[in-house]
């Protein structure tokens, strides 16, 4: 009777080529090895290569038992052979090869075993291998299989073969991360769970659902869309802290809370994939099956605010909001806080972090914030109209920018078209009321000499005995100007920033602001060309106007921006060396507004110039410069809605006239209603005998130019231009990010929702600048056992008490160990720094809660 070898746990493939050669050379022939299970068809070829000076490999096919048979029978004595069928041993009366197998030897692997060995996994998964031979029968699959930490899933091994199928790309196996893969997936005819259908895991699968959700469902094509639905509704109602509808209590998984708080968390805020928004995908379809229901449209404002996983939630708290400002109510309130603090509350959210939302919401903001200044009446002198726009009427002006450029970059929605219509209207009320006050007040001879344009060299750079730089910034206004002022404060490498402002000629546009700029003894405007002659010199460009800066000064030099915005700090500080003046001229506002194509995209520009001027004014830091002005040419009037017939006043022309859509130069005497005029001779400070003519309203002349953005006129916007001055520091920045610390003294868990009092310690500041951090909590295994948390450290309140937030984290409804520990992880978005504070768990069982 043939020998029967079998090999057990402590065996790998390379024993197994071991103890055939012991067999051969033990002096047999012929090694029968029926593999049952077909455990090593895949290393057929490897056993081959290591047994090729031993024996030679055949590998027993179906139906192919006599030519094997014969092959041996005719085979020389000093051959051997080992044949390898991937199969049972067929019955003795099949079995063509049975005579034969009783004389040789027969081999047995246990294919399991060695796969468990491989593994490293315990003793008792020995049948859960057999069982799944199919599923490990791959080598892939294995290989994916083995990257699990063995811990996060030696009690469940079933979803570490659903965490291979969904590739999870973690080393710890994790439920709520495949079913999150499953939901990217498709929520209908579903990969992932046909292929768990194949490799024997789907019961499981769906009794895991259960296990975690309390979901039941029949078994259909439908059943992850119906887990969705069940998912998105319990936690929309939770949320809203209302209980879930009857008609709906199919999906009403409420006994599960915990467990459905802490996925739909974690899902939120699980990375986008190639831009994909899944949550978003999985909501939207959702939102299909449950909208015939009107499960929310009869809910109030108050309890919608609550809730975000729905963007449909979003449009509706929006549109609200419009309707608020439609109905001139401004002291309403949502859930305990204004409008502008519920859409910073909102833009928080998943939808809300969306471009599109985040758009829509900033935009609403900032109209909610326009309509409550645009009510002011105006001062009636034009000190206190002064005063007062420096102090905070500029504001306005900044409110309506940046709603326009936000309602432009969300696509001019039309559902929104109201509230633009409605801020246009504010605006140019606005503008036209304060335009009159201001020239029914504005007298050029009360000014003082320090604050009129024309005196700035005098006034500021002729008297400075170190370096100085000065960036003129085609049509930077005073109020973009103010919000790169507000950028810079956050900055602890400047070490002084004082806004000043200037009042420019008139007509306030560039060949006016630029001349008076430069040092000079007299201006004069050119008859025959729209020049300003410098002491009778040209200045039309930046080479003229070097040359007559060093008539001032001959350590001076004039650049363009674009000539220095790609120069190296070695490269600047060449370019600067031996200058005690350096005039750098910046063109990125006007540049854009001017060209009708891009007309449109001032407010952009705008953004554009702030960006540009922080960075460059940076760079000069690192070049060693320590004093600089910035400062413009003129501002401007920017009308997102397109001027009509009505607001253009025809004003008959000769041919020595000069006329653009702001203002007229003229020798004649003009006579219209709403027209004031200004002596040039008090301008320019010399005789000429003309006239500046302007609307005394937002109005324009009819004349060739923009349909939105006009200048040259007399207005708050186009005559008061910034002069913002920087010191800055050589010294190393010390700038740090804004921390977070736990207020909560106690470390002891008693329930799945834990409050958590977070603290940010410092206000932000130059040397402080906002962070963002997530929150959720871990086992002692790193493995994540909450929802994730994201909390902004960018609080400038003074008072500690204001700079204190409490926020909830939900904890996943499942049996703890109190003699274990847990920790709350705090990771810092910007650096992805991570500190963890240790907890103890006192729950009971949740079956029991």
């Amino acid at each position: 009777m043939g020998k029967e070898v079998f090999l057990m746990a402590d065996m790998d493939i390379k024993q197994v080529v071991t103890t055939l050669k012991n067999d051969f050379s033990d002096g047999h022939q012929i090694v029968f090895w029926y593999d049952d299970d077909g455990g090593f068809k895949d290393s057929i070829s490897e056993l081959t290569t290591a047994l090729a000076d031993v024996a030679i490999v055949i590998e027993l096919m179906s139906g192919h038992q006599l030519e094997t048979k014969l092959r041996l029978l005719n085979a020389d004595q000093s051959e051997k052979f080992l044949v390898y069928s991937p199969q049972p041993q067929p019955p003795i009366e099949e079995n063509h090869l049975r005579d034969m197998v009783l004389y040789s030897v027969t081999f047995k692997a246990d294919a399991q075993e060695i796969l468990r060995q491989e593994l490293g996994l315990p003793t008792n998964l020995h049948r859960f291998l057999k069982d799944h031979k199919t599923f490990f029968a791959n080598k892939v699959r294995r290989a994916r299989f083995a990257k699990f930490d063995i811990d996060s899933y030696h009690s469940q091994p079933a979803v570490a073969i659903m965490a291979t199928i969904t590739r999870l790309d973690q080393p710890l196996v994790d439920f709520f991360g495949v079913l999150k893969a499953i939901l990217k997936a498709d929520l209908v005819n579903n990969k992932y769970l046909n292929e768990f259908k194949k490799y024997g895991v789907l019961s499981e699968f769906w009794d895991k659902v259960h296990q975690q959700f309390n979901f039941e469902s029949d078994p259909n094509e439908t059943q992850v869309l119906d887990l969705s639905t069940a998912l998105y509704v319990t936690m929309a109602f939770r949320q809203m802290d209302l209980k879930v509808p009857a008609k709906v209590q199919q999906w009403n998984l409420d006994r599960k809370i915990a467990n459905v708080q802490t996925f739909m968390q974690q899902f939120s805020a699980s990375e986008k994939v190639d831009n994909q928004d899944s949550f978003a995908q999985v909501a939207a379809a959702v939102w299909q099956v449950i909208d015939q229901k009107q499960l929310f449209r009869q809910l109030e404002i108050d309890d919608i605010a609550r809730a975000d996983v729905f963007k449909q939630f979003d449009k509706r708290i929006l549109l609200w909001i419009q309707t608020q400002l439609k109905l001139d109510i401004s002291d309403v309130t949502v859930n305990g806080v204004e409008i502008d603090q519920l859409t910073k509350q909102r833009e928080t959210t998943h939808y809300g972090q969306t471009p599109y939302f985040n758009h829509l919401y900033q935009m609403m903001c900032n109209a909610w914030w326009l309509k409550k200044m645009v009510g002011t009446s105006p001062a009636d002198n034009m000190s206190s109209l002064i005063n007062d726009y420096l102090e905070a009427g500029y504001l306005v002006d900044t409110d309506y920018r940046h709603f326009v450029y936000e309602y432009q970059q969300a696509g001019f929605p039309e559902d929104f078209q109201p509230v633009k219509n409605l801020v246009e209207a504010w605006y140019v009320d606005y503008l036209s009321t304060y335009a009159v006050t201001w020239n029914r007040n504005f007298n050029y001879q009360e000014l003082a000499p320090k604050v009129l344009q024309r005196n700035f060299y005098k006034q500021y750079v002729g008297m400075e005995n170190n370096r100085i730089v000065v960036i003129i910034s085609d049509s930077l206004r005073f109020e973009v100007a103010k919000e790169l002022q507000n950028q810079f404060s956050l900055d602890d490498q400047i070490n002084e920033l004082n806004m000043h402002y200037l009042v420019t000629g008139l007509p306030s546009v560039t060949y006016m602001g630029m001349s008076a700029l430069l040092p000079h003894r007299q201006l004069a405007l050119q008859t025959n060309t729209r020049r300003v002659a410098v002491d009778g010199m040209e200045a039309d460009n930046v080479k003229k106007r070097q040359l007559i800066l060093q008539q001032a000064n001959p350590r001076s030099v004039a650049y363009r921006f674009k000539e220095l915005k790609s120069k190296t700090r070695d490269e600047l500080r060449t370019a600067f060396a031996g200058q005690d003046v350096i005039y750098i001229y910046h063109n990125q506002i006007d540049t854009t507004a001017e060209n009708q194509g891009t007309e449109d995209e001032t407010f952009a520009a705008a953004n554009e110039a702030i960006n540009e001027l922080r960075g460059f004014v940076n760079r000069l830091r690192s070049a060693s410069i320590a004093h600089l002005y910035i400062t413009a040419d003129h501002g401007y009037l920017y009308r997102d809605e397109k001027l009509k017939a009505v607001d253009k006043i025809e004003l008959p022309t000769d041919d020595a006239d000069w006329k653009a859509p702001r203002y007229l130069i003229t020798k004649r005497e003009v006579k219209e209603p709403g027209i004031n005029r200004q002596s040039l001779a008090t301008v320019l400070n010399n005789e000429d005998e003309r006239y500046v003519y302007y609307p005394t309203t937002a109005n324009v002349f009819r004349a060739n130019g923009g349909d939105n953005y006009v200048h040259g006129g007399s207005s708050l916007q186009e005559m008061l231009v910034p002069l913002l001055e920087i010191r800055t520091s050589s010294d190393k920045s010390n700038a740090q990010m804004a921390e977070l610390q736990l207020v909560n003294t106690k470390r002891r868990i008693t329930s799945l929702e834990v409050p958590l009092s977070i603290m940010q310690p410092e206000p932000i500041s130059a040397t402080v600048v906002p962070t963002s951090y997530k929150l959720y909590f871990v086992d002692d295994q790193d493995h994540q056992i909450s929802g994730q948390l994201v909390v902004n450290a960018n609080s400038e309140k003074k008072a500690i008490g204001e700079r204190i937030q409490t926020v909830r984290s939900t904890l996943i409804d499942q049996v703890y160990n109190r003699n274990s520990v847990y920790y709350l992880v705090i990771e810092n978005l910007t650096d992805h720094s991570i500190s963890k504070l240790q907890y103890t768990m006192d729950l009971v069982n949740p079956d029991d809660i």
